[in-house]
């Protein structure tokens, strides 16, 4: 009875680390990052692409380079669900949407980031960068 015991609490203490292992907060994503490629795509200077994060209000805030972008952050990174999937935008029509183009499917893939000093990489399921932003 007593290994039994030892078993069930070692293997709930693998599931409790597990379970925490993959949360993550945003803190490190506070304030403005432009964006810098979708995909391969990079993306020119000239297109004022960037998203911004108030993490006290929960907030994401930006711009394609032609429209507004704007929507709440979930509680933490669940991988089963897009970080951005409460995100809406303007529906301008522009010159050029070629960055606007590549970027709106590819925010709906990002289910987890990374941080590496001053850049941010946006992760699709398959651990795949689908997004690179720098700060601002």
């Amino acid at each position: 009875m007593k290994k039994a015991f030892n078993l069930f609490v070692a293997l709930m203490a693998v599931v409790v680390m597990a379970s925490c292992a993959g949360k993550k907060n945003f803190d490190a994503l506070n304030g403005e990052w432009n964006v810098v490629s979708v995909g391969e795509m990079a993306v020119p200077d000239s297109v004022d692409a960037f998203m911004g994060f108030d993490i006290a209000k929960q907030l994401v805030y930006g711009s394609t380079g032609c429209n507004q972008l704007t929507g709440a952050l979930p509680a933490e990174v669940n991988p089963e669900m897009p970080i951005f999937a409460a995100m809406g935008s303007t529906r301008m029509m522009c010159v050029d949407m070629t960055v606007e183009d590549a970027l709106l499917p590819a925010l709906g893939q990002v289910v987890d980031f990374k941080v590496e000093g001053d850049n941010l990489y946006f992760l699709n399921a398959a651990g795949t960068t689908v997004v690179s932003l720098a700060k601002r």
